[in-house]
């Protein structure tokens, strides 16, 4: 019954993006569709769940989504790697998170979507086996693009599967500063 409902929703959501104009794999119907992509380095913090804070960096790329895309090409796609070290661990995070895009003023942009990935956890203690958690979450941010100089600020929920009684839900905060080819 779940997935019948799933099934009914999503087909639902495809009826409503066709009459908003919205358009599926431009990337391959579209001649003059563009990535307009943006490179940026990431320095933020991550709070899981009973840990304390960690400082994490890393790199995003993000770029218009070729997937499904507004006529005004509001939607974009950020994909991340961070990582962090601390005492006890040390872990790697990549993230695929779609964010539809609202401008503000010049430059200013704000974006909000959903965000699927993976952590890796290594822990320092000896004997202690490596976990991979599947991740899900939201994020919402701010981004600023004036010619080729790109900076952001992204704010997110994490949660993760939980695997041998651990998981890694956390909370981030993330800077970004980068360049748009």
């Amino acid at each position: 019954m779940k997935k019948l409902l799933l099934a009914a929703f999503v087909s639902s959501l495809s009826a409503a993006a066709m009459a908003d104009g919205l358009t599926f794999a431009p990337l391959l119907s579209d001649q003059a569709f563009t990535f307009e992509p943006t490179l940026a380095a990431t320095v933020g913090t991550v709070k899981p769940n009973g840990e304390s804070s960690e400082t994490a960096y890393g790199l995003e790329l993000n770029f218009n989504c070729g997937l499904l895309q507004t006529p005004d090409k509001r939607i974009r796609t950020h994909l991340s790697l961070a990582r962090l070290n601390d005492r006890d661990y040390d872990a790697t995070i990549i993230e695929l998170s779609p964010r539809y895009t609202l401008p503000l003023a010049s430059g200013f942009s704000v974006g909000v979507g959903p965000s699927l990935g993976a952590v890796r956890v290594d822990p320092d203690a000896v004997g202690a086996s490596r976990e991979t958690f599947f991740a899900y979450g939201l994020v919402g941010g701010v981004n600023y693009r004036m010619g080729a100089l790109y900076a952001g600020l992204d704010l997110s929920v994490r949660r993760t599967n939980e695997k041998n009684h651990s998981d890694f839900d956390s909370r981030y905060a993330t800077l970004k500063l980068g360049i748009n080819f």
